[in-house]
């Protein structure tokens, strides 16, 4: 499996977990803030909408980032992004 694929797989499990957590948190202070004791329970879709939207932005977001920096990768020469420069070992301290 490549990073791609890989990548995919975990950021739409994560997406779930937002969407999921997002609906039983919206709900959840709809519930305690503007709900009284007596009444039939309000609709879920509004928090579910919103839940679901709260999962899209964050996947679109970080798949955003995923492509902007593998991009990046790809455009760099080859031996660049791999190795870290040292910047303690630079032309100042070649003569020590």
């Amino acid at each position: 499996m490549d990073a791609r694929v890989s990548k995919l797989i975990e950021l739409t499990v994560e997406a779930l977990l937002i969407v999921w957590l997002g609906y039983l948190t919206i709900y959840q202070n709809y519930l305690l803030y503007n709900w009284h004791r007596g009444l039939p329970l309000p609709s879920r879709y509004p928090a579910i909408a919103a839940g679901i939207l709260m999962g899209f932005a964050f996947f679109w977001y970080e798949w955003d980032r995923f492509e902007r920096e593998s991009a990046e990768r790809a455009s760099l020469p080859a031996g660049e992004g791999s190795v870290e420069q040292e910047t303690a070992g630079g032309p100042e301290n070649e003569s020590e």
